[in-house]
């Protein structure tokens, strides 16, 4: 296998696209701690993702252990073992929406913001509606594990929203069948199709009316609004704590959300970043208060989103250190604050 230098792209991926490989590999009996090291992969990202990884080091390390233990079907069994779609700060946007074509359309308005690597489309066509994954740069060799993990997310995430009875019509993939396409078939339960040409999923047109249970119009208005700030932010340039500001914003409530990860983000130390922000008078913890301190203010007077679910926003343990934190820079509690203050919502601001 030709492998390809993480220098050749500086694009990175959360380190949580890995969960489910260790599972994966229990199944097979596979031993992943040498190709790990290869790759400089530090094996407790497995379980315990935090940070960021090299795209090419992703798919290097997915198809070396692939090829290497002869297990065409190691990506789609990775992607069957990650957990289920967890509803962060940028999954609130599909929750919310009012049906799934609203979903998906949000989704792929606000992707920059969360993925540097894949984008997605919906096409209509002949009463079907194709969903299809690609890569925004073309890798230039085989990535046929990430691909296929790729759909499985998208099938997972297409039940969360529409119910785990929800399947499509069918499933393509770009890459030649593996000997293992009976489990294919058994898992997404529908025709799977190979040699096509695309990656994607195909349902009925009509099941993009679908409503989602949990959808809140009001809230979504509110996280919309949000969210296009953030692109407006992330398009414009500025100095390091403007772009820091901007990285809290747009990874808050995530693991990536410390120090470390956003180090890494910007090519630096992190006692590096630290030395750039206190030339300012700021530190991280300092903005990443501030930030979580401006949402929190955000939502609570501007929504009625449940306080449990703000806390999993913010990325507070639960919703005891929140209160903490509020009570520390507000003087009360999150409760208190919300009741003295009216919903500007409600009064049309």
């Amino acid at each position: 296998m030709t492998k390809f230098s993480e220098k050749d792209s500086p694009r990175l991926i959360n380190s949580a696209i890995l969960l489910g490989c260790r599972e994966a590999a229990q199944e097979l009996g596979l031993g992943l701690d040498p190709i790990l090291r290869e790759y400089r992969i530090a094996p407790g990202l497995l379980t315990s993702p935090e940070g960021f990884l090299s795209h090419y080091q992703v798919i290097n390390f997915l198809e070396t252990v692939a090829e290497r233990f002869d297990c065409q079907h190691f990506g789609f069994l990775v992607g069957k073992y990650q957990p289920p779609m967890q509803f962060g700060p940028t999954a609130q946007l599909l929750r919310l929406s009012p049906d799934l074509q609203s979903a998906l359309e949000n989704g792929i308005k606000y992707a920059k913001l969360y993925s540097e690597i894949a984008e997605h489309k919906i096409v209509i066509e002949d009463g079907y509606a194709i969903f299809t994954r690609r890569d925004r740069k073309p890798f230039p060799g085989s990535a046929v594990q990430m691909h296929t993990l790729g759909i499985v997310q998208l099938f997972k995430l297409l039940q969360a929203l529409c119910g785990q009875h929800w399947l499509p019509s069918s499933v393509s993939f770009a890459h030649a069948a593996p000997r293992e396409k009976p489990r294919y078939l058994r898992f997404f339960n529908c025709p799977v199709d190979f040699d096509r040409e695309f990656d994607g999923i195909v349902f009925p047109e009509s099941d993009l009316a679908r409503p989602i249970a949990t959808a809140d119009a009001e809230l979504l208005d509110i996280v919309c609004a949000h969210f296009d700030t953030l692109l407006t932010d992330q398009e414009q340039e500025g100095d390091m704590v403007k772009r820091v500001r901007n990285y809290i914003h747009r990874k808050i409530g995530s693991n990536l959300c410390n120090l470390e990860s956003c180090a890494q983000f910007f090519d630096m130390h992190p006692r590096a970043l630290q030395r750039a922000l206190s030339e300012r008078d700021v530190a991280f913890k300092q903005l990443l208060l501030e930030l979580r301190m401006e949402v929190a203010e955000h939502y609570l007077q501007s929504s009625t989103l449940a306080l449990s679910d703000l806390t999993e926003m913010l990325g507070y343990r639960n919703l005891s250190a929140f209160s903490r934190a509020f009570k520390s820079t507000h003087s009360e509690s999150p409760q208190e604050w919300k009741k003295s203050r009216p919903i500007r919502a409600q009064l049309g601001d």
